[in-house]
């Protein structure tokens, strides 16, 4: 089964507003779970990842967390947005994306920007269906937007 890729979108708190939504990928590859005496960390080993920026707009950079598993709190989740399946070996994809420029010397530079910067990557590399990433954008642009918070701003 070829990975599938999810772009997260995460409630802002304390106050949930749009242009705070942290937004992140994640990689499922599947059940791939180690032996115990093997090293779950182990490139064979991993079942799926989330990768992300974190910090603050000028001092961000990247993280990916391994054997993450897909959140699935209301609280802390606004959605999880399936892009696709993944057209590349998990060792490719986690390259090209851990390889996205981080410009984050604008100010209004956040999560949200690099995401698509990342699915832009992926669909040069041809790793990724373009209408399949744009569509999972616009679903993203539309979760971030229906920030709870926004309304009473």
């Amino acid at each position: 089964m070829p990975p599938t890729l999810y772009i997260l979108v995460l409630v802002a708190s304390p106050l949930d507003y749009a242009r705070y939504r942290h937004t992140a990928l994640h990689l499922d590859f599947g059940d791939k779970s180690p032996s115990p005496s093997e090293n779950p960390s182990a490139e064979s080993h991993i079942r799926s990842c989330t990768m992300e920026i974190v910090g603050l707009p000028g001092f961000f950079s990247f993280s990916e967390r391994i054997n993450a598993d897909l959140p699935t709190q209301k609280t802390t989740l606004a959605r999880a947005i399936p892009v696709g399946e993944i057209l590349a070996p998990a060792p490719a994809v986690r390259a090209v994306v851990s390889r996205t420029p981080i410009p984050d010397t604008a100010g209004d530079w956040n999560s949200q920007n690099w995401v698509g910067d990342a699915l832009a990557r992926l669909v040069q590399a041809g790793y990724l269906d373009a209408g399949g990433g744009g569509r999972a954008l616009d679903k993203m642009v539309d979760t971030v937007v229906e920030a709870g918070d926004e309304k009473i701003a």
